[in-house]
């Protein structure tokens, strides 16, 4: 190899194991700021000019925000008493909404859940008892207490006037105090779309 190519191909090299260095080294978060690359050129006659170039800095990935239309549940049910199983929080889903869910003691006299549907406002737009469904051939959830009276629930609700992509909380719950607040409350915020 001729001495001039032998002087390149150090020069690629350390080229080279620059960038890497630069690459490993240049992770580090937005607020922190990335030094500079210095980068030698060859030139035909095999000097070298030194000239700056800056490591790109990445912008941060917005995170998600969770869908803020529920209020703050006051009572919430325990996970092994009563589970909403579908639709999940945040989801988009079309109307009809298909709803279900297991409760552990909502098979007794076959009382089953109630389902309201909450609008930004927090005003009650529809309310529906669901009744308990037959539990053979079924599998429950894990971490919901089995009793003889566990069932499942389920159900197709339909919202009039959805004409555009709407926020609302469904509340399923159990049953409601003396002065007509749900008790042991399951919250889930999804965007109801119309039927397309």
């Amino acid at each position: 190899m001729k001495p001039m190519q032998k002087r390149n191909a150090l020069w690629l090299g350390a080229l080279g194991g620059a960038c890497l260095l630069a690459l490993a080294c240049g992770s580090g978060d937005a607020a922190t700021p990335t030094p500079a690359l210095s980068v030698a050129l060859l030139t035909s006659s095999g000097s070298a000019t030194p000239r700056a170039v800056k490591t790109p800095v990445p912008s941060p990935t917005p995170s998600a925000t969770p869908l803020q239309v529920c209020a703050p549940n006051s009572d919430p049910a325990p996970v092994n008493v009563l589970q909403v199983q579908q639709p999940l929080a945040g989801q988009q889903v079309t109307i009809p909404v298909f709803v279900r869910g297991w409760g552990s003691t909502i098979g007794l006299a076959d009382k089953g859940v109630v389902l309201s549907i909450v609008d930004q406002k927090q005003s009650v737009v529809q309310t529906i008892n669901l009744p308990p469904q037959p539990r053979d051939y079924r599998v429950p959830p894990q971490g919901l207490d089995i009793t003889d009276n566990t069932r499942p629930f389920a159900a197709d609700i339909v919202i009039a006037d959805v004409t555009e992509p709407t926020p609302y909380c469904l509340w399923v719950y159990l049953n409601t105090d003396d002065t007509g607040h749900a008790r042991q409350v399951v919250q889930v915020p999804v965007v109801i779309v119309p039927r397309s």
